[in-house]
């Protein structure tokens, strides 16, 4: 394991974010990022560690407008190439919402937030954006890591509206699908043990 992601993981909880927050910072599930904030210390003394999850870091890509902006022209296009009909595409807070805006932006479509609570095992949509009811949404993320903050939000959102694709940059879960619903990665990352 890389130990820069451990002394990283160690100043983002003395910096006093929680679990939830240090999984999207890092972009790794909820449940890595326990492990890590448990267990990084420990990690940092051993000689070798064992990988436990594949940590993400796009930033020379989020810090970046016009980067952002291509990278949504191509997420858009992918969605045009489904031929769907849809109404709104929802980002998914924290780093989901820069796409989808971008991604709203380049299909002339409405545009909503779903904010995740990971801590608490809950979220909802916001206020402030479009209401997502009766309508045909796209769901938009960064990260796809165990499909657990997805599966959550298209639970949800299949009660106020019909969530018809999730569009994602990178999926390191393998998934196909979460509660029926396509997973369509522009990036898909998987493991494979080497001896």
């Amino acid at each position: 394991m890389d130990k820069e992601l451990l002394k990283k993981v160690l100043e983002l909880k003395n910096s006093g974010l929680t679990i939830g927050e240090i999984a999207d910072e890092l972009n790794v599930s909820t449940d890595t990022a326990r492990y890590l904030v448990l267990n990084a210390e420990k990690l940092l003394e051993k000689e070798e560690c064992e990988n436990i999850d594949i940590y993400v870091d796009w930033k020379n890509i989020g810090c970046n407008g016009f980067r952002l902006k291509a990278l949504s022209q191509i997420m858009a296009d992918v969605i045009k190439s489904r031929n769907i009909d849809f109404d709104i595409i929802i980002g998914i807070s924290n780093s989901g919402v820069p796409l989808a805006t971008l991604i709203s932006t380049e299909l002339n479509k409405e545009f909503g937030i779903y904010i995740v609570k990971k801590d608490e095992k809950k979220g909802s949509l916001s206020k402030n954006f479009s209401s997502a009811n009766y309508k045909r949404a796209i769901i938009v993320d960064d990260v796809v890591t165990s499909g657990k903050t997805l599966k959550e939000c298209v639970k949800k959102l299949k009660d106020i509206c019909s969530p018809k694709l999730i569009v994602v940059l990178i999926d390191k879960s393998g998934l196909e699908e979460i509660e029926g619903i396509p997973l369509v990665p522009l990036i898909r990352v998987g493991g494979i043990k080497v001896s």
